[in-house]
């Protein structure tokens, strides 16, 4: 598990690329955002690899997120806000920043509506309630990720909630027992074992 702290100063383009760098392989990568600046919003150019990078993002909000951070941590695979964390949403006479439209859209209809017709702050609290934050952790507590952390499972996890097409159950299984063989980073034994007409010898 790779840990990168957002930091509010710098240039937010910058930031993003190292982010980039850093989910060049499967893992799991944690940002700590502290409470963030406004500033000008990043291209959907540049966010839109970090919406589906090799690696699991989780975004570990607190204070008042808003500006380019804010798109950045809402991008995220997971966000979790801390207590007191406030997500500061721009005002409904602004046009919003394709990052933050992405993840309202992402995060459903109540999210959308709540984002887009009335702008101003939501709580953590109501972040999780509209389905922008997974949930609201206290304090210094460790964010609730898998302990030992599974790469293999939060990266399925990941993959079937960036599914977006409406496939049948049924596909949505093979695609995510597809997926967590990638995730396990051993998709040539099972290609081999096919082609030598035999049962796969997965490690781990």
């Amino acid at each position: 598990m790779i840990v990168h702290q957002w930091q509010p100063e710098r240039d937010a383009e910058a930031q993003l690329d190292e982010l980039l760098d850093s989910c060049a392989e499967p893992g799991v990568l944690v940002v700590s955002f502290p409470a963030c600046r406004d500033g000008q919003p990043l291209p959907w150019s540049r966010l839109e690899p970090w919406t589906r990078s090799r690696a699991v993002t989780v975004a570990d909000g607190a204070g008042d997120l808003l500006g380019p951070g804010l798109e950045v941590a809402l991008c995220c695979d997971l966000v979790y806000l801390r207590e007191g964390a406030a997500v500061r949403l721009p005002p409904v006479d602004r046009v919003p920043a394709a990052g933050l439209v992405w993840a309202l859209a992402r995060a459903g209809r109540r999210a959308l509506a709540r984002g887009l017709l009335h702008g101003s702050a939501i709580s953590a609290a109501e972040a999780v309630s509209v389905g922008l934050a997974q949930a609201v952790v206290a304090g210094t507590e460790p964010l609730p990720l898998p302990e030992p952390c599974s790469v293999v499972a939060l990266t399925a996890t990941r993959d079937l909630m960036r599914t977006r097409s409406p496939r049948t159950p049924s596909l949505e299984l093979e695609l995510a027992t597809f997926q967590l063989l990638y995730a396990a980073d051993q998709p040539q034994e099972g290609a081999r074992a096919f082609l030598e007409n035999r049962d796969p010898d997965f490690e781990g």
